[in-house]
């Protein structure tokens, strides 16, 4: 039996029947029916839930149901949704929070549970925290919950439809019918099949759909990393596709595939819309975290816009969107936040600016993405060994012509444009180092450099 994870800014991820199972389920609903009440001072607060279409969805779903309406909350059952629909829907129906059962990009025996609160935004780390007290109380028996008996509602919105038509209130609808593009899009036996199709439909795009059934029987290994798409390559090479998306279970991140049936880099999804976004909003604003691509940050300056960093974390990168006003932001892998649609990393608004921009622009994948600037980013781990305070003081001994950042770990940038960020994961047990240049040789130089400085092999 494998230690219970805690849970954190990304939720609550486990393997069902080991480290998730019904108890903790159970411990968790009721710790967040506590939590909501208390935040929106109502005794029967409404709360939705949505899966992301893995095989154990149901079974957590039906505890999820039964604890919450035994505590008092009303229950709305969305279903299959990706999770940028239930932040949308709880937004626009203003509801108290939702509970989305996902483990993302994780493999097929693990699955999760992450929470929304009232603002229709992910649970931030004082609110995790308290969700997690909450949990540990009813893990331990101490509280007693109150019989106020809740229901669940049968006659709910079609969510869907409501969060494409605001991605269509948001786009050049016109100039993408006017391109009749041909699209393959690979949909990972999940949350997103209940969506692309209606989607594409307005957009007038003849649509190859690849695992279109959400019955999260992954037909590969779910992160969209370039080794799990050999299948979406080679259709979009055979039917000629003129662009091709890959999304992750949840439907939150986005990965473009070329004219030329080729996977370019994840950290291009956000980069095509701050380009098209800011074409339209010179001067606007921008957010991305400490590790994404320095391209983002460039568009950025093209437009006269300021760019702002936050620590790692969709719900850090939000945070720091509202705070700042900023018109569009994102995460390097694959995650675009367009506030005006949707207050989360939103695979469907990306893939919609995408196209966009290649309908307005006239121009492939590959011919955009050639008027961007080129730089080679570069990723390591290895497990936690030795003191992180004192090889953040190594490297900037070392790199002592940097600028540093200590928000969330150590971000060095350095006189060349090349940057450098170490820290530690989120959800492992493990030091990350990122980094980038315009050159492979000169990233490759600077890792090893340092690694050296911190001893690791």
């Amino acid at each position: 039996m494998t230690t219970k994870r805690k849970l954190n800014v990304s939720g609550y991820r486990g393997v069902w029947g080991d480290t998730l199972t019904d108890k903790i389920t159970s411990d968790y609903a009721k710790a967040f029916a506590r939590f909501t009440k208390e935040a929106t001072n109502k005794e029967n607060p409404t709360i939705l839930i949505g899966r992301d279409g893995r095989e154990s969805g149901p079974a957590i779903k039906e505890i999820l149901e039964k604890e919450l309406k035994n505590v008092g909350v009303q229950v709305i059952y969305g279903d299959v949704m990706p999770t940028p629909t239930v932040l949308f829907s709880v937004r626009k129906h203003h509801y108290d929070g939702a509970i989305i059962i996902t483990a993302s990009h994780n493999p097929i025996e693990y699955n999760g549970l992450k929470f929304v609160n009232k603002e229709a935004l992910f649970a931030i780390e004082v609110e995790v925290e308290k969700i997690e007290k909450y949990y540990e109380e009813e893990e331990l028996g101490k509280v007693v919950s109150k019989n106020n008996e809740g229901r669940i509602e049968t006659n709910i919105p079609n969510f869907s439809k409501e969060h494409v038509d605001q991605i269509l209130a948001h786009v050049n609808v016109e100039a993408i019918r006017a391109k009749k593009y041909k699209v393959v899009v690979d949909m990972i036996n999940a949350s997103a099949c209940v969506m692309d199709p209606y989607l594409f439909e307005q957009l007038g795009v003849e649509l190859i759909p690849l695992n279109n059934i959400p019955n999260g029987k992954f037909a590969h290994r779910p992160e969209p990393l370039r080794e799990n798409l050999t299948e979406v390559i080679k259709v979009a090479k055979e039917v000629k596709a003129n662009v091709g998306f890959v999304h992750d279970p949840d439907a939150d991140r986005l990965v473009i595939i070329d004219e030329n049936g080729e996977v370019i880099s994840e950290e291009y999804s956000i980069v095509f819309g701050i380009e098209s976004i800011l074409s339209k909003n010179p001067g606007a604003p921008i957010v991305i975290n400490l590790s994404t691509s320095q391209m983002g940050a460039d568009v950025a300056k093209k437009y006269g816009s300021p760019c702002y960093r936050s620590k790692i974390g969709e719900g850090y990168v939000v945070d720091m969107i509202l705070k700042e006003k900023a018109i569009v932001g994102g995460e390097g892998n694959g995650g675009i936040i367009y506030p005006a649609i949707n207050t989360c990393r939103d695979s469907f608004t990306g893939l919609s600016l995408v196209l966009e921009l290649l309908a307005e622009r006239n121009k492939t994948v590959s011919e955009c993405v050639a008027t961007f600037p080129k730089y080679f980013i570069k990723k390591d781990k290895w497990p936690i060994g030795g003191n992180l305070d004192e090889m953040y003081s190594k490297l900037k001994t070392h790199f002592n012509d940097a600028k540093f950042d200590e928000q969330d770990g150590l971000r060095l940038d350095l006189p060349d444009s090349s940057w450098l960020h170490l820290r530690p994961s989120n959800t492992e047990p493990i030091i990350k180092l990122f980094g980038e240049a315009q050159s492979q040789e000169r990233i490759n130089a600077l890792f090893k450099e340092t690694k050296l400085t911190l001893g690791v092999e």
